[in-house]
């Protein structure tokens, strides 16, 4: 119900909730060849929202290494994943994720993972 009398008993969630969010909840597949000639854009915003939330980097290869940048606002950080493991960072504002495949203590063909992403964005912010 979204009407605008006061002496509704139901609760208004459209008029009563100042903010509306949205949520991302995917997975992307990570296949990229090892070593990678350049690292791969796995997310960019691009649409000035500020974007919050938690991004996991899965590596499922047998000896490949991740070399995963970020970049929230202005800053942009960096973080190993070694083969077999996966990490989180939870992050506010974020702009992008690249990752680069590095050969690791054996050579092989491709890199295998996956990136969890699970953002939120501010779509009405009254």
């Amino acid at each position: 119900m979204c009407g605008n009398s006061s002496s509704s008993a139901v609760f208004n969630f459209c008029n009563n909730v100042p903010k509306q969010f949205t949520n991302i909840q995917q997975c992307n597949p990570i296949s990229q060849p090892t070593p990678s000639v350049t690292a791969l854009n796995y997310f960019t915003n691009q649409t000035g929202l500020v974007v919050n939330g938690s991004f996991t980097v899965v590596n499922t290869s047998t000896s490949s290494v991740f070399n995963v940048d970020y970049t929230t606002g202005v800053t942009t950080l960096t973080f190993v994943v070694t083969a077999g493991r996966s990490e989180t960072i939870f992050v506010e504002d974020l702009r992008s994720i690249t990752i680069e495949s590095l050969t690791g203590v054996t050579p092989e063909a491709n890199a295998t993972g996956s990136l969890v992403l699970d953002l939120h964005y501010c779509v009405k912010c009254t």
